[in-house]
């Protein structure tokens, strides 16, 4: 079952998709810069960010250096197409994207237990003394998002870092707009039992400790799922 609601970062994709389509960017064009799409569709610059991410992931513009993005030389029917799929892309229902998710972060933190370098493991500990240290405050998703994200620039493979970074803030919003209970100081200790894991080169063990850690987020899912289907 798909969603049929748009997030923040479709509006980017479409007005892109747009002026694609009007002849205002061709390909080789370069894309107006975040400061001007954010200001003109009044969404924050992370969600632009995240629109431009999805949209070089799937090859439908590139970053030069300092020439910033531009669009890729493929053919407008080409691009037209690519474009509404990574739209239709996010509209998967809830219970796909967790379990896609679960798939990649057992993958992800057990090729970081065996990949990652000194500096990978002290920017996963300062990401995690931060997630605790806003754990009561409005901070505590994004700084989860950078804990997660942590790991995966540590396993050093930038599909499954590319690939995360798509669907994991949809499921962090969606999880924290539906899910009513008080967060769980447990999750605390299973960050510091992860972070220990990595340390100690231990994939096993950390792969085991990430499945137990989003066991909550895929039981909601499910039970999301189910209601929907009822």
């Amino acid at each position: 079952m798909k969603k049929s609601t748009k997030n923040q970062s479709d509006k980017v994709i479409e007005r892109i998709k747009d002026l694609i389509n009007a002849g205002v960017l061709k390909p080789g064009d370069r894309l107006p810069a975040e400061r001007k799409l954010s200001a003109d569709l009044c969404i924050g610059r992370t969600h632009v960010r995240e629109a431009l991410h999805k949209l070089e992931f799937y090859g439908i513009i590139k970053t030069l250096p300092q020439s910033g993005s531009v669009v890729n030389g493929l053919d407008i029917n080409t691009l037209d197409g690519m474009i509404s799929d990574v739209i239709d892309l996010q509209q998967y229902d809830f219970y796909s994207l967790v379990e896609t998710r679960l798939i990649l972060e057992i993958n992800s933190i057990e090729l970081c237990a065996e990949r990652a370098s000194e500096t990978d493991i002290m920017n996963i500990e300062k990401a995690s003394d931060n997630f605790i240290r806003h754990f009561n405050t409005e901070k505590r998703v994004s700084h989860d998002f950078a804990f997660h994200r942590a790991i995966a620039e540590g396993c050093h493979n930038p599909v499954i870092k590319a690939m995360l970074l798509i669907i994991i803030p949809d499921i962090l919003k969606i999880y924290m707009k539906d899910r009513v209970c008080i967060p769980n100081p447990d999750v605390i200790t299973e960050h510091i039992q992860m972070v220990e894991a990595i340390k100690k080169r231990n994939p096993v063990l950390a792969g085991k400790l990430m499945k137990a850690h989003l066991q909550g987020v895929v039981d909601f899912a499910r039970s999301k799922s189910k209601q929907l289907n009822d």
